[in-house]
């Protein structure tokens, strides 16, 4: 069975990052680039202020996907996730971190970035977690394995630093301590001593970190690449005792090289406190110089100063590193670009349309590549693009007298240019006209989602005097229905559950009881429908649906097709030219201004 390190030398690097910060999650990128990793360790944040994070791989700008919270991060992700990096406050630290490990009970461990958690959060993280998980911190720099893993700010946040400090280099000594600065001054000792990291691991300066000392040095014995230890600790609290423990009962047998900082405190009259909250001294055995001795009474190599720490690392077992290509000078000059876009048409491989005298068939119709642009993702079912190409196909047009077409005509016969006119009919799509699919599609989700009947929910919307979009016609009522929405509800014979249809269909059961032209109409087929498809047939989640919803996605499906239709509107009456419109006087009402 493999060791959590080996699973991470082996590709399983997916983190997750509760909160946002740009510095840290960038150099975490640069790590990964330098070591040559095909694609980014971060995989996404949960932070619910924005929807995308622009960093940098290599030289080139790429988003880092943002949700609101875990249960929103698609599965596809969320099978990669095996690691939390979190960056939020002390005091928002407990809550983030349990919801990120009920979500993915799965992942390794993680990192707490924040200082001051709160002490009954922190032992309660300790009592969920600090055997099962691996976990540095509160208030730790994280968590880094050489070539595969940089949880955190460790090793440094500049690919200078990254590069300088051999992280790119699979080493053989592991370095751990309490104090993150001192982490990443060991970790550049190690490499400046000609020697590299195996592991690295940050435990954490507050009072209660939640893995032991214990359980770090556990799995430091059992990885096969880790020699020797390099450790730093400092005055204050008995953690070091645990190293003693180990190495006297044998449960710890590779070499340690430990320095133990406080011993200043014996020059002054009290204890002071150093730094962090655990460095003062409560009782004689947590003095620097008490836990040295213990230290070399349990076979350890304890120095006296700090230079005679480092020079210590060049005779520990392993062999020498070989410093990695100076890659990080290709990221120097990297400028941010003012907007983003994805690429619609990839013009680098545009395909043959012709060869030999002969069509070539591609196999993607004209729906299937307004699909992937406007879903940002190929459709992967026939279903979802024969029902696009339907509604396309329905939508062009229903006559010259609808809002739309009346308004591009005028515009036209008014002697505009075709943008113009086109614009005019454009600008007429609103709740009321053609814009309704998209609240529809909302409409179905939601009251699909609240569980509730579709009487109650009709009985709400009219207390609440809400109309409810996607029920109601004009020309169409029962009996004379519209023969597009007779076409359309076929599809759902395709699928196997089509739970916002159904729940569309018993809406229109209870207000055609009413009025006999509440009828379900084309807006409503339509977006109870895709959203049914694209759930089933394309795996679109809850909330991926509701992004599309948020973004106006459902009323494409009637801007594009209906384009088409005011386009054809224009040129008809060019070819007519039958000069400027004016309303005759006898279709308008005439209102005199009322006397005072």
């Amino acid at each position: 069975m493999m060791t959590i390190l080996e699973r991470v030398r082996n590709g399983e690097d997916g983190v997750l990052v509760m909160g946002n910060h740009p510095r840290i999650i960038q150099s975490m990128l640069d790590f990964d680039y330098l070591a040559g990793k095909e694609a980014p360790s971060v995989l996404a944040l949960i932070t619910g202020n924005r929807k995308a994070l622009k960093c940098f791989w290599g030289k080139k700008e790429i988003l880092i996907p943002c949700y609101a919270n875990v249960t929103l991060v698609p599965k596809e992700r969320a099978k990669r996730v095996r690691w939390m990096l979190n960056v939020q406050s002390g005091r928002r630290a407990y809550d983030s971190t349990v919801s990120f490990f009920d979500a993915f009970p799965e992942a390794f461990g993680g990192t707490l970035f924040a200082e001051n958690v709160p002490e009954k959060h922190a032992t309660e993280l300790i009592k969920r977690y600090g055997t099962s998980k691996l976990i540095s911190g509160p208030a730790s720099v994280g968590i880094l394995v050489p070539r595969s893993l940089k949880l955190g700010a460790i090793g440094g946040v500049d690919a200078v630093q990254i590069e300088k400090s051999h992280l790119t280099s699979q080493g053989s000594i592991a370095v751990v301590s309490t104090s993150g600065g001192m982490t990443n001054e060991l970790i550049h000792g190690v490499a400046q001593s000609g020697k590299g990291v195996s592991f690295a691991l940050a435990i954490g300066g507050d009072r209660f970190p939640v893995a032991s000392l214990s359980e770090v040095l556990t799995v430091i014995e059992n990885d096969p690449h880790t020699k020797a230890l390099a450790y730093f600790g400092e005055l204050g609290g008995v953690d070091e005792y645990e190293i003693v423990e180990l190495l006297k009962s044998k449960k710890f047998t590779k070499p340690v090289i430990a320095y133990i900082a406080g011993i200043i405190d014996e020059a002054f009259d009290e204890h002071m406190q150093f730094g962090h909250a655990k460095a003062l001294v409560a009782r004689q055995d947590e003095s620097a110089r008490a836990k040295r001795e213990a230290l070399r009474e349990a076979g350890a190599i304890a120095p006296d100063t700090f230079p005679e720490f480092l020079a210590a690392f060049r005779d520990t077992p392993g062999e020498d590193i070989v410093a990695p290509m100076d890659k990080a000078n290709d990221l120097k000059g990297r400028r941010e670009s003012i907007l983003s876009t994805r690429e619609i048409l990839d013009l680098e491989n545009v395909p043959s349309y012709v060869e030999n005298g002969k069509l070539v068939s591609h196999g993607s119709s004209f729906s299937t590549n307004i699909l992937a642009a406007l879903l940002a993702r190929k459709p992967k079912s026939e279903v979802t693009v024969a029902f696009a190409d339907a509604v396309f196909s329905l939508l062009i047009d229903h006559g010259g007298a609808v809002s739309g077409a009346v308004n591009t005509m005028v515009t036209a016969r008014a002697g505009k240019d075709m943008v113009s006119s086109l614009a005019a009919g454009l600008l007429t799509i609103g709740p009321r006209f053609g814009g309704a699919i998209n609240e529809s599609a909302r409409t179905w989700n939601t009251g699909f989602a609240s569980g509730v009947t579709a009487s109650a929910f009709v009985e709400s919307e009219t207390k609440a005097g809400r109309l409810i979009l996607g029920i109601g016609h004009k020309k169409y009522r029962v009996g004379m229905g519209d023969p597009r929405v007779a076409a359309l509800s076929a599809f759902a014979s395709l699928l196997k559950n089509h739970p916002r249809y159904d729940f569309a269909r018993a809406v229109e059961e209870v207000t055609t009881a009413k009025s006999g032209s509440l009828i379900l109409n084309v807006d409503g087929i339509i977006a109870s429908l895709f959203t049914d498809i694209l759930s089933e047939c394309e795996d679109f989640t809850d909330a991926e649906l509701k992004a599309l919803i948020d973004a106006e996605f459902f009323n494409a499906l009637f801007i594009i097709p209906r384009t088409v239709g005011f386009i054809s509107h224009f040129l008809e009456q060019k070819e007519n030219d039958e000069g400027l419109f004016r309303l005759p006087e006898d279709l308008l009402f005439t209102r005199k201004p009322e006397e005072k």
